[in-house]
């Protein structure tokens, strides 16, 4: 016979299924509530990550999430912060949002959680002062491992969802979330630092220390050169000599 299911020599069928193919009764399996989700990084119901089909799966934003990012965006209002929780692994909700600085927002972070956070900074001073937006991911220090990888994957649709923004600052754990480092890293992304005495606690300008600085600076490169003073004549020049340079008349 040349049946399929005939053996050869060795007993072992020649039919095999096709890679990827399910029986009847595994799509039965699969089917049930009961079952366990599908192998795979984010599977399954609300797995987060990928969907169940394995198509990458967006995150969802509240309507709330826009409205508070605008607030501390926009000049005309007060607020200086807000952090988005998940309400569910594809679902980001406000959390918490606030008036009083960078020291406010720390309190507010959970260990046990991934935070995300909007914030409306300041760099340079009162000369010249600049709000700086900042996107922080915080994962805290309790987190889990595979909660942290579902968070990571959420980044680009955390940044399109805020939009604008100078910087964007990683941290895990509270040791990693401090506004020196914040700010520092605000400084080196402008490439420039115009800080030119003011902070938080107090504002003395070091302005007129920086010119005079520059001024000695400059006296002390000028006595290194080897240019010769420049001399200015005040009084009449002295007699000329005519001379004929390819039948021109002029006068050395």
């Amino acid at each position: 016979s040349s049946s399929n299911n005939q053996e050869g020599g060795g007993g072992t069928p020649k039919w095999q299924p096709k890679a990827g193919s399910v029986s009847d009764a595994g799509k039965a399996y699969q089917a049930r509530s009961d079952a366990p989700p599908a192998v795979g990084f984010g599977k399954g119901r609300g797995g987060g990550g990928e969907s169940s089909n394995g198509s990458p799966q967006k995150l969802q934003f509240d309507a709330a999430c826009h409205e508070a990012v605008e607030e501390v965006r926009s000049d005309a209002a007060k607020l200086d912060w807000v952090t988005l929780k998940y309400e569910s692994r594809s679902m980001l909700q406000v959390d918490r949002k606030g008036e009083g600085g960078f020291a406010e927002f720390k309190k507010s972070l959970n260990e046990d959680a991934c935070t995300w956070a909007f914030l409306r900074m300041y760099s340079g001073d009162q000369e010249s002062r600049r709000a700086k937006f900042v996107l922080c991911q915080y994962n805290g220090s309790n987190l889990g491992g595979m909660a942290k990888s579902r968070a990571g994957v959420n980044k680009p649709d955390v940044e399109a969802m805020v939009g604008q923004h100078h910087l964007f600052f990683f941290a895990e754990g509270e040791d990693e979330m401090t506004e020196e480092l914040v700010m520092e890293k605000i400084t080196k992304s402008a490439g420039a630092n115009y800080d030119l005495g003011s902070n938080a606690k107090g504002y003395a300008s070091k302005a007129g220390d920086i010119k005079a600085s520059a001024a000695s600076n400059y006296k002390v490169k000028e006595k290194e050169g080897n240019a010769a003073p420049v001399s200015y004549c005040d009084t009449a020049l002295p007699a000329s000599t005519p001379c004929d340079l390819a039948g021109r008349p002029t006068v050395a």
